[in-house]
Parts: C-alpha cells; sequence; structure tokens
C-alpha cells in the first residue's frame, strides 16, 4: 500500500500527525526523506519498527514494568503533539527513572525537524546537568 503512493502515505503522516506543515521542514531533509520513501527496504524497516511496538516493546515494557531506569534520561515531546493532549507525558515518565526531566517543545509528532534549534538547547542543558562519566569495570 505503502509503495503504491509513498509521498502521499508519508507526507499524510508529516502533515497530520501534528502542528506540523511542510515548510516546518528543512528543504534538504525533506528531499532525504522522500529518497528514503522510496526504497522498499526503508518502508519495510518502517512498519517493521511499528509491528516491535505490539510483538516486541509492550512484552518487554511488561517484563520491565516496576523497575527504574538508572541512568539520568531526558524526555522531550511535541507540546501541540497527540502524546501532549491525551497524557501527561511527565507524570507518565515520572516513575519509571531515578532522574527523569521532561520538557515539552514547540511543535507536534516531528517536534525535532520543526523546532531543531529548542530540541539541541534542551538536549545539550541536559547533558551540561548530567555529564557523561565513565563506568570502570
Amino acid at each position: 500500500m505503502i509503495e503504491a503512493n509513498p509521498d502521499l502515505f508519508y507526507e499524510t503522516c508529516l502533515l497530520g500527525w501534528g502542528a506540523a506543515g511542510l515548510r516546518d521542514f528543512d528543504v534538504e531533509q525533506l528531499a532525504a526523506y522522500r529518497a528514503s520513501w522510496h526504497d522498499a527496504k526503508a518502508i519495510a524497516g518502517g512498519c517493521n519498527d511499528y509491528r516491535a511496538a505490539l510483538a516486541v516493546d509492550l512484552a518487554d515494557d511488561l517484563a520491565e514494568q516496576g523497575r527504574r531506569i538508572s541512568a539520568p534520561a531526558l524526555i522531550l515531546y511535541g507540546a501541540a503533539g497527540a502524546m501532549a493532549k491525551l497524557y501527561d507525558l511527565p507524570a507518565t515518565w515520572a516513575d519509571r527513572g531515578t532522574t527523569m526531566d521532561a520538557c515539552a517543545v514547540p511543535g507536534g509528532h516531528f517536534f525535532p525537524d520543526s523546532a531543531p534549534v529548542e530540541v539541541t538547547e534542551q538536549v545539550a542543558a541536559f547533558l551540561g546537568r548530567h555529564p557523561f562519566t565513565p563506568v570502570s569495570e
């Protein structure tokens, strides 16, 4: 189905999953996306990633239920995205880690594409608060 008209399928996803418009994507970046949309292996990989959410990820999540991530974690999400509208994302992740930072970034599902400066600033600030320290064996 996707291979029949990849541009229609993926542009519908890009524009339908949040607050993005084509103008929100860098021209070269959008061209690279379009090139991958026409690659049958990339289409299969994307579909398999979504299949894994039910076939693998859910089972892993259930098996890990109650365990906390010990490494500092940063949760970024699009402020205008469907998940932000449906869920309290900071509260959802709060009990999943010992050190969990959450921040809404302007945009929807594709916020890293539409707000790269804000995402970079948030990641840099997080890394500044939690510098990498190698663990000796």
